[in-house]
């Protein structure tokens, strides 16, 4: 072997080694598009599809969790009406004093003010979600890289203004009572049809979010078989070529000394 191509063997084992070594730090097997164009153009694309999905189940999380606190919220307004129902029973029965039914009356008054603030109070994001506007800003959509799930916000309060128009006459007037009844029943109803809309939903969310899972599981072990180093094989090709890299320094060193030795007999 002659020096220049001793010199040109050495050059290339150490490019062979220090790509070797660029890839055993970043992991990876492909670092730059001479390693390999149309296999990084792949993993790249699949990288894409995988950051898409992972914000597609970021985005049905917050989903789930806005719709659970829909739901938990409305199981304390459907408590308040139960309680409202209890009250006004007991204001109904013929042995309750006027005075008692005065109390009744300020304790159901009591009892809306807090529906109501559960209706304020609720909200994801500064988003209500027990209070509509009757406009499209009712509309809650949860967005994913290929679908759309579409929610709307529950009308909660509706059934508390109508519970108020009663309680003018709530004392005095038995048919007050009986209607007041009557419309927490329907609101009882409504709230049942509210929360099993925002469950639903909530369920929906859930088995979309494990299917997007798992496709962006099977997305990063695509992307992986692709992109990363085999470390193994990584490390025995590193050793392979740090050692012919020091064996041609060796013959490089034992061809100069030669050459040194020739020039010093010539002189």
């Amino acid at each position: 072997m002659t020096i220049d191509n001793n010199m040109n063997y050495i050059n290339n084992i150490n490019n062979t080694t220090n790509s070797t070594l660029e890839k055993l730090s970043s992991g990876l097997a492909i670092n730059k598009a001479s390693d390999d164009a149309s296999g990084l153009a792949i993993a790249d694309k699949l990288g894409v599809q995988k950051s898409s999905m992972a914000q597609s189940i970021d985005n049905f999380s917050s989903g789930i969790a806005m719709s659970n606190i829909a739901q938990d919220s409305i199981s304390e307004q459907k408590t308040l009406l139960e309680n409202i129902k209890t009250e006004t029973l007991k204001a109904m029965n013929g042995t309750t004093s006027t005075e008692g039914r005065e109390a009744i009356a300020e304790q159901i008054n009591k009892y809306i003010d807090q529906y109501e603030q559960i209706a304020d109070q609720t909200n994801y994001n500064g988003e209500s979600l027990l209070k509509t506007n009757g406009d499209s800003s009712d509309d809650l959509s949860i967005v994913a890289e290929d679908s759309i799930v579409e929610l709307q916000k529950s009308d909660t309060t509706s059934i508390s203004d109508k519970l108020k128009s009663f309680m003018g006459d709530f004392v005095s007037n038995p048919s007050s009572m009986d209607s007041l009844l009557d419309t927490v029943d329907e609101g009882i109803g409504q709230l049942a049809s509210f929360a099993s809309d925002y469950g639903s939903a909530s369920n929906s969310l859930e088995s979309m979010a494990r299917n997007y899972m798992s496709a962006q599981t099977n997305l990063a072990n695509a992307q992986s078989e692709i992109a990363d180093a085999d470390i193994s094989k990584m490390v025995t090709e590193f050793s392979k070529t740090d050692l012919q890299s020091q064996l041609g320094y060796l013959v490089q060193s034992q061809a100069n000394a030669v050459q040194q030795r020739t020039v010093a007999l010539l002189s």
